[in-house]
């Protein structure tokens, strides 16, 4: 083509290149500033497609983590609780097992046992995660969402694991009454008794087989019991009601029993010359009873049936435990997979978009010389006029 002033080809082609050039350095920068090659689906609709759906599915498997985060938790407390409780069995069967003898305080004993049994009730009502408690027989069986299915782009179904709950309430266990103390008397003496209490009212107690009086006198000097062989309570009429009881209660020490008042109020006695089977007043104003001795054999076979028990739901819990455990180690290593994927799908790779950034500010850079020179070419027709 001769030379012209109207149409400049080579200005027009070095324009053209220079533009696809400036383009190419835009995205090449936009790659850079995001981080991503593939950041809308204009920049490659099938990719992105893809990527969203995989970023989807971590959003889910998220979420399932998270369930199973919570459900491991809430089933670790039952286990940590269950194992306290089998502890507790262990040290209320030597309790027990101390008891089958005749010759120790089973009152002392009867009096661990049944804080042990109140600790183990106690572990069942704090063993909560979240308000969601597994060993008290309240609420639910625990379902755990533990997996998203998926078997085509558009179907999926949520998968559970169901961790059961148990109950070691130790009235379900048959351990909340047992007994193996020796039977005791109480006595509750009602507030007309201080008026009414005279020379020669008695109080008996029956243990071990023998009748065991107390009789009251005013004055042991000049007042003789009725029967020889009664223990005199030397009392005074003029005292408190309660000074006159303990004077009591101090005479039954001296002849093997032991008393004490209880949260009601009441007299409780307990017994080393065997178990009390009868306590009785010849004063109407003194309410007596009697609780029955335990049954240390018994009480045996029930805390070796409970330790059975606590121990089988003990296994069925850690079980559960480690199941959830393993299926959320598992979610993470497949929530992992998937963004890994979806940053070899989309990710750009800086240092080869640094490299193609380089190369394109020299391409710009030269392409713009080749526009200047191609945009001085019009210029030399002034020469042929000279």
């Amino acid at each position: 083509m001769g030379f012209s002033v109207n149409t400049n080809n080579e200005a027009m082609s070095a324009l053209r290149l220079l533009t696809e050039t400036n383009k190419s350095l835009s995205t090449v920068q936009a790659r850079i500033n995001s981080g991503y090659k593939v950041g809308s689906a204009r920049d490659n609709a099938s990719t992105f497609t893809i990527a969203q759906g995989m970023r989807a599915d971590i959003s889910a498997f998220e979420a399932v983590n998270d369930s199973l985060s919570m459900g491991e938790a809430t089933a670790n407390v039952a286990v940590q609780a269950a194992t306290k409780i089998s502890n507790k069995l262990i040290d209320l069967q030597t309790e027990v097992v101390n008891a089958q003898s005749s010759t120790v305080d089973r009152a002392k004993i009867q009096e661990s046992i049944s804080k042990l049994v109140s600790d183990i009730d106690g572990i069942v009502s704090s063993a909560q995660f979240n308000g969601y408690n597994l060993i008290n027989n309240t609420d639910a069986n625990l379902s755990v969402t533990s997996s998203l299915n998926r078997t085509d782009p558009t179907t999926f179904s949520v998968a559970t694991i169901t961790v059961n709950r148990e109950d070691l309430r130790t009235a379900t266990l048959g351990i909340s009454g047992i007994n193996v103390a020796d039977g005791s008397g109480k006595a509750v003496f009602e507030s007309a008794w201080a008026g009414t209490l005279a020379d020669n009212d008695t109080f008996t107690i029956t243990a071990g087989g023998s009748n065991y009086v107390f009789e009251f006198i005013e004055d042991p000097a000049t007042t003789a019991a009725t029967v020889g062989s009664n223990f005199v309570v030397d009392m005074d009429t003029a005292a408190s009601p309660g000074a006159n009881i303990q004077a009591l209660m101090s005479k039954m020490a001296e002849v093997g029993f032991t008393a004490s008042y209880n949260s009601l109020g009441e007299v409780v006695i307990n017994s080393s010359n065997g178990s009390i089977t009868a306590v009785a007043s010849s004063n109407g104003d003194v309410t007596t009873s009697v609780v029955a001795a335990g049954d240390p054999s018994a009480a045996l076979t029930s805390v070796a049936n409970a330790i059975t028990t606590v121990n089988s739901a003990l296994a069925r819990l850690s079980s559960s435990a480690n199941q959830v455990g393993s299926q959320k180690d598992f979610v993470q290593e497949l929530t992992d997979a998937l963004t890994s994927g979806v940053g070899s799908l989309v990710d750009a790779d800086l240092a080869e978009e640094s490299a193609q950034l380089q190369a394109l500010q020299t391409k710009q850079q030269l392409g713009i010389q080749a526009l200047s020179i191609a945009n001085q070419q019009p210029s030399t027709v002034l020469s042929l006029f000279r």
